[in-house]
Formats: C-alpha cells, structure tokens, sequence
C-alpha cells in the first residue's frame, strides 16, 4: 500500500469534509508507527493520526472500538475515538494516484509527560488505572470482529529472531546473543504453563509507561493503545517496570493488588515477563540503527544484572 503524507492544506480540507469540524489551526507532533497532528479549532483540540506503519485496517478499527468501550465502561478519562461522517472510526483516503492513508480522530487530553521517577501519588494512581483497564478485559465481552496482535510464544520467539540481526551488525556477540537465547529457553515454558482464561489473560495496553500516560492535575491518564493487544496482564506490568525504580516497583504492586488479586506466584512470572519485556524492546530498538550504540551500552548491563542472575535462579525483582 502506497502511503501519502498529508499536507496541512489537505488536513484542513478533509477534516472538515469527513468530521464537519472547521480547522484553525494544524500542529505536527511527530512521527513513529503514525504521523501524529494536533487539531485545534476555536473550542477544541483533536488527536489526528495518520497511521503509516500498520496499515490493517480492521486493526486499528479494533483499537478505537477498545478505546470507545473504556470510556463508556469505566470512569477513566482517555483520547476517545470519534466517528466520521460514514459512522466508522478509520477513513481510508484514497487520491488520484491511489495513494492510500488511514486516518483516525480522537478527542484530545491535556497534560504534561513525566520527566522523572513518579511520586507515590503517581504510583497509585497509574496502578488504578492499569488494574481498571485489566478489571475491564476481563469482563469485557469482546467484539467477533475484534482484531489485535497477540503477545504469546511465537512473539517472544520473534523478537529472539529479531535480536540474532545484532551479532551479525556486531552490535552483540555470540555470547551475547546466546545468553538471550538461553533467557527465552527459560522463559517459554513460564508462559506455555501460564493460564490463558480471563481472568490472567485479556485485552492489555501492553505500553504503560511514562512515554504514554500524562499528567493532569497529578493524575495520570493512558495514552497511546497502538501497542494494544492480547496478553498477560503481568506482562502488562512488566513493561511498566522496566520504567520504575525497585522502590516505584513495590509500591505499584502495593496499590494494584488493592484493586485486583494476582495469584500467588506472580514474582517468580513478573521476573519472566520483565526479561521479556526487555528482549522486546531491543528487538524493537534492533530496526533502527541510531539505537544500535545504546544497545551496546545498555545489554552488558542487563545481561549481568537481570539474564544471569534468571538464569542461576537468583531473585532480582521484587527481592
């Protein structure tokens, strides 16, 4: 699929052709799997996305009708989706080239993104909000039509494929890589003997970390679901850790479990989720070669502090 790039001009026209909302003012934000606008008007502010890298449409559909039944279903606040004149959530533009965009509007939220560690207000919180979006998976009665990846087996085996480009880029040795082959070895039977039934598998955010929640009034808010899928909630909560001190950990975990019960070995699982979560985000971090000198600098560290001490049976997280 060919993908067009909007001009502002173009912007103002089609949203208000598709959404009847008049245009004063268009915003660039930025660009990663979509290109990201702030659409200003004299009342109201949208999120305009441009979705370039994942271009199934019944994905993103998915996405947005998530969205839509968390705000009818719970009390969070979040970027609700907003139909366009057709009644659907994705407009597929297509020009006179037969270049083809994807575009969706949400509502916009104002707040500011944490440049630090999150206080204990925070931390209690941002654990409300992700032991709510999990309460709600698990009861959320999901649509046949529904659509998202899922993060199982075969993905954790995917991102191991994904990380072997690295030895051949000397970004890591054999050894290296055979210390993240070892980890998976170690990793796969925790999540084959995992119970997949709702109540410890469901629809996750997957992507809760500082980068994606902002602050309003020292409340955060979830932002950002393009990440969402099928998973394990622990492993929902191991990508937030990768984000929190020790400290920040425990008191997450304090919080959460006041809103929802984890069963009883969730320490010995969360350890393997975090390691999987971290192999993850290097296969993520693997495609783009600007990342190629943090990894260098960054999986030393893990492999001695986390990888070694999974593999001796030695506590790391949680002590």
């Amino acid at each position: 699929m060919n993908i067009k790039i909007p001009t502002v001009k173009m912007i103002e026209q089609e949203i208000k052709r598709l959404y009847k909302v008049d245009v004063k003012n268009v915003v660039f934000l930025g660009r990663s799997d979509n290109e990201a606008y702030r659409i200003e008007t004299l009342s109201n502010k949208y999120l305009l996305k441009v979705h370039l890298g994942r271009n199934d449409k019944s994905m993103i559909e998915s996405e947005m009708m998530w969205l839509k039944a968390i705000q009818d279903d719970t009390n969070l606040e979040i970027q609700c989706p907003i139909k366009n004149s057709q009644g659907t959530y994705v407009t597929d533009l297509i020009d006179s080239n037969d270049n083809h965009s994807l575009w969706t509007l949400q509502d916009w939220l104002e707040g500011e993104v944490l440049q630090e560690q999150p206080n204990e207000q925070v931390i209690e919180n941002l654990a409300h909000v992700m032991a709510t979006l999990h309460n709600h998976a698990n009861h959320w009665n999901v649509p046949e039509t529904f659509s998202r990846p899922q993060f199982n087996a075969e993905h954790l085996l995917n991102s191991l494929k994904q990380l072997s480009i690295l030895v051949s880029e000397n970004v890591v040795t054999p050894d290296q890589y055979e210390f993240f082959k070892r980890t998976s070895d170690k990793i796969l039977p925790v999540i084959y003997r995992e119970n997949t039934n709702s109540n410890y598998w469901g629809i996750i955010h997957s992507d809760l970390h500082e980068g994606n929640y902002i602050i309003k009034n020292g409340i955060p808010h979830a932002i950002d679901f393009s990440c969402c899928g099928f998973g394990f909630y622990l492993f929902d909560i191991a990508e937030t850790f990768l984000h929190l001190n020790p400290n920040s950990q425990k008191k997450f975990i304090h919080f959460y479990t006041k809103k929802r019960k984890l069963q009883e070995d969730y320490p010995e699982i969360l350890e393997s989720f975090f390691l999987w979560q971290i192999l993850r985000n290097f296969a993520f971090l693997s495609k783009n070669k600007e990342e190629y000198k943090y990894l260098t600098e960054t999986i030393p560290f893990v492999i001695e502090n986390f990888c070694i001490k999974y593999l001796d049976g030695e506590r790391f997280l949680l002590p």
